[in-house]
């Protein structure tokens, strides 16, 4: 025992090492990571076991590539060299700790075995090192990138089985809240992203967001893998806890995340959306029936199906016809209605204040102006539907609620629901505003008929609506949206064009029997492609050259036969100031056919420009000798609203290779220089391209085809095996009433990440890799000791 503790120490040492080392080349300047590493290595120190709920918060927004250049080694390798070395230095292998079932550590073993031999064949062959091999996905040194999320993988799973603890409390305290963290901090950049670029509710723009995922330079859907097993993971909070604190953040969270995701318009997200919602409401209605509950109250079932399809129906011809303010006066006036069938209506009381409140309304909408005041909020109908509102909430009762002046608060909304509408797109929208009164007033009717409440406000059942109708608010918009159409009515297209490319992948894999059997090896995909391609197609490329001690940049021009593709955009993040005069000067260098070369200065995120200042475009023919390029240019609005402004250089030219040294851009009254590394001797640092528009030269965008392509069948058995063992699990838990939210929420989580793995190949984005991973094995966690030995030990202390 006591050698097994120095082997962990002396693990720990090597990690911290690393880190150090990571540090000491790591450019950061103007970066706040040394910041997250100070305050994340002190906190590690007093509670090692603090990682499980710090790294799933940090992993998916600590992301600097866009500022430092660096997509190797990333900020992520730091943090879990400090996470390794604390956890490896602190492991106590004299506790009883949870345990995998046996068909999972089986595929663990797998996938080790064939991670190894894909990263084998990934870096073969062997070059020397230079100022390529960490800044280009054609570099053999690609397979590092990706097969180190396997390792990390690997090397967390003593430190997860000690933080999850014999009882598995520490997933639930820990890695749940953690994973919520770390989807907050997500829906925070993408809503943030989208106020600044498109609108948040521009859903007619093609705009695209990419939130802190810089992985999607060359298209990929890191965001939307992270989506699918993050966001079903808030129906854990919302059914299965009894506090009222988590189920307030995850009802916050919940139509947040909706909007997000249906911002992204990415069709293998909305579908994988869809799997999650079937799967969380398929278990309930399961369990139900093993019980009769279901088939005793069946038509109550087929009635709530019906109601739900008629309302979806209703409210979307109130959308298209009223827009967002009578959409947003529909869903109110259905709230109240909703709350108020869940008391008992007397029908005498009911019909005469139905009565009093048409008239009062009517009286109201004669009497206040139609007319636009000075304050927009106090045009006639709004005023009322905000009065008939308050009203409403003033008739609200811990005990019981005063019904005569809740029924005269529904009228006032009614009418002035119609009003809104009208208002808003006239006559038109009198028959959808009709059709939903109506459909408001069927829960109170029934009530009445029935003469007794037509729900209970239960926790579940409260928790049930308001999540149902976060769906709606959030879905009825989006599918409205022009660009929402655009897409879908290309499925078809895209679909031929994914299946051709899955051909032309499976077509790559051409050496022999042992890539057909063993794969290609890990990150092979883009050099194969670029060599072997059937299409003869060659991507834009960007490396760094060295002659006579000076180091350059060189850019190839891509060459497709379809004549679709983009440039490669070499990007650096410059703090422009608005309204500023500027020298934009670099030296370029053309050996080759005529280049054209492009220089701009952009808002831009990731992937798409705003407000360009375009310097003009310039034929660089072939001359031995660089020729120095002036451009002075004023910034304009550039850098007033607060969006990134970044630089951007790209050439295009049949054949073309295009030379770039000694970037500069100044400020004449100050010369202070902006740009930084202009002269490339550090190679990318801080330096990032884009290449998006044309994707596949990248990505596999199939999962399992990924996998296949790197790893071969010994890695896809292997994955087979930990998603069946993990499922199983999963669904044993959910057979317990007590477990079936959590259970529930993690099986449909990974399906959903099966989902968005049908078209995108996630596995190709280390931070994604490695949080499926942690919440593939920490889903398929068993307690140290039976669930009823736990419970009965528990008890016994508690005596």
């Amino acid at each position: 025992m006591r050698r097994s503790l120095w082997y962990s120490r002396l693990l720990s040492l090597v990690f911290f090492g690393a880190a150090i080392a990571i540090l000491s080349a790591y450019p950061l300047h103007g970066s706040w990571l040394p910041a997250i590493v100070i305050g994340y290595g002190a906190l590690l120190w007093r509670r090692p076991a603090l990682w499980l709920l710090v790294l799933p918060a940090l992993l998916p927004v600590v992301d600097l590539a866009p500022h430092t250049g660096w997509f190797f080694v990333e900020e992520i390798d730091v943090l879990l060299c400090l996470t390794a070395g604390f956890c490896y230095w602190h492991l106590d292998r004299s506790v009883v700790l949870p345990h995998f079932p046996p068909l999972f550590r089986l595929g663990l073993w797998g996938m080790a075995i064939a991670c190894c031999i894909g990263l084998w064949r990934g870096v073969q062959p062997l070059p020397a090192i230079d100022a390529n091999s960490f800044n280009n996905y054609l570099s053999p040194y690609n397979a590092l990138r990706v097969g180190k999320a396997w390792f990390w993988g690997f090397v967390l799973l003593p430190p997860l089985k000690q933080a999850a603890g014999p009882a598995l409390d520490g997933v639930r305290r820990l890695f749940f809240p953690g994973m919520l963290l770390g989807l907050l901090g997500v829906l925070a950049a993408a809503i943030y992203e989208r106020w600044q670029f498109p609108g948040l509710l521009n859903f007619a723009s093609d705009y695209r967001i990419t939130a802190p995922f810089s992985a999607m330079h060359t298209g990929g859907a890191a965001l939307d893998g992270y989506f699918a097993i993050s966001v079903p993971l808030l129906a854990a909070w919302l059914f299965g806890t009894p506090s009222i604190a988590r189920q307030a953040v995850a009802m916050t969270l919940l139509p947040l995340s909706l909007y997000a995701g249906l911002a992204t318009f990415s069709r293998g997200l909305y579908l994988a959306y869809i799997v999650a919602l079937v799967m969380l409401a398929g278990f309930p209605l399961a369990a139900w029936s093993r019980t009769g509950r279901l088939w005793r109250h069946r038509w109550a079932a087929v009635a709530v199906l019906a109601a739900v399809v008629l309302l979806t129906c209703v409210l979307d011809l109130v959308f298209a016809s009223s827009g967002y303010r009578g959409y947003a006066a529909a869903l109110g006036l259905l709230a109240m209605t909703l709350a108020l069938s869940a008391h008992p209506l007397p029908a005498p009381l009911l019909l005469s204040s139905l009565i009093c409140g048409l008239g009062l309304a009517g009286m109201l909408a004669w009497m206040l102006p139609v007319g636009t005041p000075a304050v927009a909020v106090l045009k006639a109908p709004y005023l009322m539907f905000l009065c008939s509102g308050l009203l409403f909430a003033l008739s609200l009762r811990p005990s019981r609620m005063l019904l005569p002046p809740a029924v005269l608060a529904l009228t006032g909304l009614m009418v002035s629901t119609i009003w809104i509408a009208y208002h808003h797109a006239g006559a038109s929208t009198l028959a959808p505003s009709g059709g939903l009164v109506l459909l408001a007033m069927s829960p109170i009717t029934f009530n009445v008929l029935r003469r007794r409440p037509l729900w209970r406000p239960n926790r579940r059942n409260v928790t049930a609506l308001l999540a149902g109708a976060a769906v709606l608010a959030a879905a009825i918009p989006t599918y409205h949206g022009y660009f929402v159409a655009e897409r879908f009515s290309t499925t078809a297209s895209d679909l031929s064009a994914r299946l051709m490319h899955w051909s032309r992948t499976l077509a790559l894999m051409d050496d022999g029997p042992d890539t057909a059997l063993l794969g290609a090896g890990l990150g092979k995909f883009p050099s194969y492609y670029f060599w072997r391609n059937q299409q003869h197609e060659v991507p834009p490329t960007c490396r760094y050259l060295d002659q006579a001690g000076n180091r350059y940049l060189r850019l190839t021009g891509g060459e497709y036969t379809a004549g679709y593709g983009e440039m490669l955009r070499m990007l650096h993040i410059v703090p422009v100031q608005p309204e500023t005069a500027y020298v934009l000067a670099l030296d370029a260098r053309n050996s080759g056919p005529p280049a054209f070369l492009h220089v701009n200065l952009c808002e831009r995120q990731l992937l798409y420009p705003q407000g360009c200042i375009a310097l003009p475009l310039r034929q660089i023919l072939r001359a031995p000798n660089w020729q120095r390029l002036q451009f002075p240019l004023s910034s304009g609005p550039l850098g007033a609203s607060g969006r990134p402004v970044q630089l951007e250089i790209s050439m295009e030219g049949e054949h073309a290779a295009l030379d770039i040294d000694n970037v500069s851009l100044r400020s004449p009254p100050g010369q202070q220089e902006l740009v930084r590394n202009g002269e490339f001797s550090d190679a990318n640092d801080y330096w990032f391209f884009s290449s998006d528009h044309h994707h596949l030269p990248w990505h596999v965008k199939n999962l399992g085809l990924n996998l296949y392509f790197e790893m071969g069948w010994p890695g896809l058995l292997a994955y087979a095996g930990l998603l069946c063992s993990a499922g199983a699990e999963l669904l044993r838990r959910a057979q317990d009433a007590a477990e079936r939210a959590e259970a529930t929420a993690l099986l449909a989580a990974l399906a959903a990440f099966q989902t968005v793995g049908l078209f995108d190949s996630l596995f190709d984005v280390p931070r994604i890799t490695l949080l499926f991973m942690l919440l593939l094995c920490a889903a398929t966690l068993r307690p140290a000791y039976p669930t009823s030995f736990t419970a009965r030990t528990s008890c016994q202390n508690h005596a």
